[in-house]
């Protein structure tokens, strides 16, 4: 039987098309995602997420008021805010922007979940990111059934009351037109041993696209000792007690889905004042530097003290960790040699992608741009 020149064409366009198709496919598995939290207050024209090619952006936050949601008590600032946001989207077509609800040391969490409250308070939510024309949700309850030391309202229940949540916003955002759009549903997670105690992660997995995991805060300004804010591995003498590793670690010991993980990143960096008898500072004592007083964030550490005001850059190449040393003062920062590596590490153990909080922190050609670049070349 002989077959046609057209026949032949037809096969060998179909073989080229599914070739594409499947291609496209396992390239789209493949991607990882870049991400980063933006203040819902901020100039939208001091932003450009598009251009530096961001995947997601988390408006934050939502506050919460009984069953409802505001950014500001204040009308006018409320209003103002809510233009940013429609702003902030139309000059970012290429990224999708998500609604960041609560934050660390926002109380009302606990209520607002209650059976009695939740539908209402789901209903706020969805409510808000059609308004805004929103591409999903991102829950930062920081957390469930603790009480942040001091900062808000826990129950033992919030531990169920959040998977409640977390199925129920699902649900809503499933039912609203799908017609060329998708929408996402994420949240933060937390570090800590106990975290697993108070969030049934494994259950809230199938309900959401990615966990928001903040890598970040291993050290900080609560500690009288230098160290790293987010270093991927313990130091050489076991100085550190928590890392990236052994945090991502404890996930996929529960089954945690690894391309579900979005691994976080600091935009901010810590800092310690008085700090001696180490030749480069490390693990020392020293006076915490109260970051909401003294800038420390990425773009200020680049412009003010790399490589200036006597400061040394040292990099710990087991904890793959940067910092900063002038003899006196200490900063646990951010930087290109230790993004690389994590960037490795992202690929290595097929996350999901990078967080970076928070965007307004970052140099213009900084961390963002960096991960972006680098994660899909």
């Amino acid at each position: 039987m002989k077959i046609s020149i057209y026949s032949k064409a037809f096969i060998a366009l179909l073989l080229v098309g599914m070739g594409i198709y499947y291609y496209q496919i396992v390239h789209a598995e493949e991607r990882k995602i870049s991400s980063v939290y933006i203040e819902a207050w901020r100039d939208p024209k001091d932003i450009d997420l598009t251009g530096k090619k961001v995947d997601i952006a988390f408006i934050a936050f939502a506050k919460i008021d009984g069953t409802n949601l505001y950014f500001h008590k204040d009308a006018s600032a409320n209003q103002q805010i809510i233009e940013n946001i429609k702003k902030l989207k139309e000059n970012n077509k290429g990224t999708k922007m998500v609604l960041a609800v609560g934050g660390y040391g926002v109380d009302g969490f606990s209520d607002a979940t209650l059976d009695g409250n939740r539908y209402l308070f789901t209903e706020s939510i969805i409510q808000m990111v059609k308004e805004l024309d929103l591409d999903g949700v991102d829950i930062d309850w920081e957390y469930p059934a603790f009480d942040a030391w001091g900062t808000q309202k826990a129950r033992a229940i919030d531990t169920q009351n959040f998977t409640s949540l977390m199925r129920e916003l699902r649900e809503k955002l499933n039912r609203l037109p799908h017609k060329n759009k998708s929408y996402l549903l994420t949240f933060a997670s937390g570090t800590q041993d106990w975290y697993f105690k108070k969030v049934e992660v494994k259950k809230v997995e199938k309900y959401v696209d990615y966990i928001n995991v903040m890598t970040y805060d291993m050290t900080g300004r609560w500690s009288d000792t230098t160290g790293y804010n987010s270093n991927l591995y313990s130091d050489k003498y076991k100085k550190s007690t928590m890392s990236i590793d052994s945090v991502i670690n404890q996930y996929l010991a529960h089954n945690i889905d690894s391309r579900k993980l979005l691994l976080g990143i600091p935009a901010y960096s810590y800092g310690w004042k008085g700090v001696k008898g180490n030749a480069n500072g490390a693990f020392t004592s020293g006076q915490p530097v109260d970051i909401e007083k003294v800038d420390l964030s990425y773009k200020t550490i680049v412009k003010k003290y790399l490589n200036q005001n006597g400061f040394k850059r040292y990099y710990d190449d087991q904890a793959k960790a940067a910092y900063l040393y002038n003899g006196d003062m200490y900063i646990s920062y951010e930087d290109p040699e230790a993004l690389k590596e994590k960037v490795k590490y992202i690929k290595d153990k097929d996350l999901g992608g990078a967080m970076v909080w928070e965007y307004s922190q970052d140099a213009e050609d900084g961390i963002v741009k960096y991960l972006s670049t680098h994660l899909n070349p």
